[in-house]
């Protein structure tokens, strides 16, 4: 059966859901840091298990690869912790009804970069679909 990428962003908005809940919960008893050192902690060591042990082949593909994606693999993953460091202190100082729908604006970054980067297509229905669910976030925040 192929679950196509609807199945998978329904995944992806219900865990990300659910993870902004435990992320504020967490905060009761934890600091930030302690957060974020806890939560990258765990998913380095998931990661490395998945890597060495969960799916076979990936070690040999990630070593027959060129540098370049091994690089740009490091590059997003630095970000990611970059970006969930930030989350995670500004959902220390603010409430998760604003701080998890502001911080899902990030596709406009997306967008903007694919265009730009990516050589992606440009619509104004795509801009404004993009524009629409942004101010929607906004809204939902503010």
């Amino acid at each position: 059966m192929n679950k196509g990428p609807n199945f998978f962003i329904l995944l992806t908005v219900l865990l990300w859901g659910v993870a902004g809940f435990i992320d504020k919960l967490t905060l009761r008893y934890l600091g930030p840091n302690e957060t974020f050192v806890v939560r990258m902690g765990v998913n380095a060591v998931i990661c490395l298990a998945l890597f060495f042990w969960g799916w076979p082949g990936v070690r040999a593909s990630v070593s027959a690869a060129s540098k370049l994606p091994v690089l740009l693999v490091s590059a997003s993953l630095v970000l990611t912790m970059a970006a969930v460091f930030c989350y995670i202190k500004a959902l220390s100082s603010g409430e998760a009804m604003r701080i998890v729908p502001l911080s899902s604006t990030f596709p406009l970054v997306t967008f903007l970069l694919a265009l730009a980067f990516l050589g992606e297509t440009f619509s104004l229905a795509k801009l404004a679909g993009t524009m629409l669910i942004c101010a929607g976030v906004c809204l939902l925040a503010f």
